[in-house]
């Protein structure tokens, strides 16, 4: 069974394009997985923003130290 994405919560936000490029990728993945290409962008929009977030967090600590 593939793995679905829960949109209850969803606001309905604008939503970017994404380059060709990045489509003809995220579909090759999504042949070697089976997941859903909306599913792949959710964790990899995910895993980014955690970095982000984590990187920020770290920069704020240094430069509070300063």
């Amino acid at each position: 069974m593939k793995e679905r994405m829960n949109w209850s919560d969803d606001e309905r936000l604008y939503q970017p394009r994404i380059h060709s490029k990045r489509i003809r990728s995220l579909h090759a993945i999504r042949e070697e997985t089976g997941l859903p290409m909306t599913r792949l962008v959710d964790r990899a929009l995910e895993e980014f923003l955690h970095c982000y977030e984590s990187d920020t967090s770290k920069n704020m600590e240094s430069s509070d130290r300063v």
